[in-house]
């Protein structure tokens, strides 16, 4: 009787091992990442192009980079897929926000134990606003660099679906690595969650509704704070710290020239091409060298495009139709 008790044992232990071995190898299941045993999800499965998968066994942690949540139907979920990203020719210009942000976010990285013993949730929001061209992606990027060095991860969402895939997603992801620091990027923050949009709803229960994740920075920016709706940008638990980034003063000027032109610097006249840029933006110095030492245009022909091309939309003054903004936080 132990014999025969012994044998049936081991052929249902054998035949669950092949059903799990099922599930990891199809990788699927009825629905996008309903799992039959999500206790048991604790690796990654590498895919082509730089996807990645829950699975069964494989990878312990994704690499640190940028990514974003897309549903992939050859395994009928959501995946991370990475994103490329060069650090090389980021530098960082004397700018007053810039520093302020990145000390922020790496205070933040530090007080984990403090957030856990005052029963908070470990996360940051933080919102970026101005005229568009004014640095805002440059800061985007140098903090997607700092949280790479750091061996985190970046989670690029662009619209509405980018939501929901991240909703549905990361409960999965905080199952396989709870603690792995993470930077989630919304840029453009009008275009996903303005007034009237279904994603709204689904963005403030990421933010701090039932759907909160741990160890999590939000970054977002927006050209038109005013399209906002104030209980997304004008209340702390949401988007704590809110930056009015302005148009570069010359020594933000200057030294993105020198940064991008290096020994070429030589080759102008540093003086004229700081006045003649005053309240420009980076991304009109980025076509003034480009036109310059690109194009073979001359310095006057290129000014004369830029300054024919120069637009200077305003944000809304603080009334009782915005969200409260001041001219400076």
């Amino acid at each position: 009787m132990m014999g025969k008790n012994k044998a049936i044992k081991t052929r249902i232990d054998i035949a669950e091992e092949l059903s799990n071995l099922d599930i990891m190898l199809e990788g699927n299941a009825s629905k996008p990442n309903e799992v039959d045993d999500t206790k048991k999800v604790s690796c990654w499965r590498p895919l082509s192009d730089g996807e990645y998968c829950p699975a069964h066994a494989t990878i312990a942690s994704v690499p640190s980079g940028l990514y974003e949540p897309v549903y992939n139907r050859d395994v009928n979920q959501v995946i991370l897929k990475r994103l490329p990203f060069k650090t090389d020719e980021l530098y960082e210009l004397p700018s007053a926000e810039i520093q302020e942000i990145l000390s922020d976010i790496n205070r933040f990285w530090e007080s984990k134990e403090l957030y856990s013993n005052y029963k908070f949730v470990h996360k940051r929001g933080i919102l970026l606003y101005g005229e568009p061209g004014c640095g805002k992606s440059g800061i985007i990027q140098l903090c997607v660099k700092q949280i790479i060095q750091l061996g985190g991860l970046v989670i690029n969402i662009k619209d509405e679906d980018s939501v929901d895939y991240f909703i549905d997603f990361m409960p999965l992801f905080r199952s396989i690595e709870p603690t792995r620091p993470i930077v989630v990027i919304l840029e453009d923050l009008e275009a996903i969650a303005g007034e009237g949009k279904y994603a709204t709803s689904q963005l403030l229960n990421i933010l701090d509704g039932v759907k909160q994740i741990e160890n999590v920075v939000y970054i977002a920016t927006t050209n038109y704070p005013e399209k906002l709706e104030e209980r997304i940008s004008n209340r702390p638990s949401r988007f704590d710290r809110r930056y009015q980034v302005d148009m570069p003063n010359s020594e933000i000027r200057e030294a993105y020239l020198r940064a991008k032109l290096g020994k070429k610097i030589e080759d102008i006249d540093v003086v004229r091409w700081i006045k003649r840029t005053e309240d420009m933006s980076l991304s009109h110095l980025k076509e003034l060298v480009i036109s310059v030492f690109l194009l073979d245009k001359t310095f006057d022909e290129a000014i004369a495009l830029l300054e024919g091309m120069k637009v200077k939309p305003k944000i809304k003054k603080p009334n009782e139709k915005t969200i409260g903004f001041s001219s400076k936080d």
